[in-house]
């Protein structure tokens, strides 16, 4: 037979009570002296106790389970957030659950409601542009939660997001500086809140450099087709604009798509166009090294979800929403 807290209890001549509120943590909560916490968990350890997971989840009301919603694993930006966040989530003693919603409302709220009842201590999403019911739903039952690289303006909960609009600006402003006079912006999921602040910072910084705004040289990607539609957003672009000779990228993944265009087409993009990008990857520092781009702080990002996550947990009544704008690191001195 494996070790009980009934077993400890009576070997140590406790309570199975005190036995228990020490060895789930809860010792000095309990008023419990330090000797006593010192005498159980210490007993504990070299009789080889392992704790009913299940016994404890339904004392508790939770698991020690986290959840975590992202648009796309396979996406390099969220699986290195992912390996952030299991990292953190890790060394405070909780285990990670990950979903993908692949950017769809209907399956990330089955995402939810599936996590939430096996009992998730709480959830880290970065939401779709349609959250806001579920969102609202987790906010009305004081259900723990934090979203990370999105949120929603309208509700005011735990996020942990970057500064969009004034990197995107800052770097579209490079790019004009550096001698471009029509630069192009290649976006995705404009009705995301997100990405209209990356519009909005390149928009801004379009007209500070006294241009003037040109819907030709916004150039909207669907998501769900990209590879495809890029060529041919990219074919009508060069088109109508011949003249074009600087590009922005709202997201990593279109700009390795845009350089995949150019090499299939034996275009001397490096020579002929300027580049910036919010975010970058290995590849695009070997394809573009001379590309301005606005790093994201991923593992900032997930770090700080987590610690603000699990002080939401430890104290669901008392806490206060936690609202973390980050900075982008700006990498220019390529061009």
């Amino acid at each position: 037979m494996g070790i009980s807290l009934k077993s400890i209890a009576d070997d140590l001549s406790l309570s199975k009570a005190t036995v228990s509120w020490i060895l789930s943590g809860k010792g000095e909560e309990k008023g419990f002296s330090a000797a006593t916490i010192k005498q159980v968990t210490d007993y504990a350890r070299k009789v080889g106790y392992t704790p009913n997971l299940i016994a404890r989840s339904l004392s508790m009301g939770y698991t020690k389970t986290i959840g975590l919603i992202i648009p796309s694993i396979s996406d390099t930006f969220y699986s290195q957030m992912a390996q952030s966040v299991e990292a953190s989530v890790s060394s405070y003693g909780y285990v990670l659950i990950l979903g993908s919603s692949e950017g769809d409302e209907t399956k990330e709220q089955q995402l939810i409601r599936s996590l939430r009842s096996q009992q998730v201590a709480g959830l880290i999403i970065a939401p779709t542009n349609k959250s806001d019911k579920a969102i609202s739903m987790m906010l009305h039952d004081n259900f723990p939660f934090v979203l990370i690289d999105r949120y929603i303006p309208e509700l005011r909960s735990n996020y942990v997001i970057v500064d969009n609009e004034n990197s995107s600006y800052s770097l579209v402003r490079h790019l004009y500086s550096s001698g471009c006079r029509r630069v192009a912006v290649i976006t995705t999921d404009m009705h995301l809140y997100v990405m209209g602040k990356r519009i909005s910072g390149y928009r801004k910084a379009v007209l500070d450099s006294g241009l003037p705004l040109e819907d030709r040289l916004c150039v909207e990607i669907d998501r769900n087709t990209y590879i495809e539609d890029v060529k041919d957003k990219m074919n009508r672009l060069l088109d109508e604009v011949p003249d074009v000779d600087g590009f922005f990228f709202t997201t990593h993944y279109l700009a390795e798509e845009v350089m995949r265009y150019f090499i299939m087409h034996g275009t001397d993009y490096r020579h002929k166009f300027r580049f910036a990008c919010i975010h970058s990857t290995r590849a695009l520092d070997i394809l573009s090294p001379e590309m301005a781009r606005a790093m994201m702080p991923i593992t900032d990002m997930g770090r700080k979800s987590v610690d603000i996550l699990i002080e939401n947990i430890s104290s669901r009544d008392d806490f206060d929403q936690k609202e973390l704008i980050l900075d982008n690191t700006l990498l220019m001195e390529g061009i």
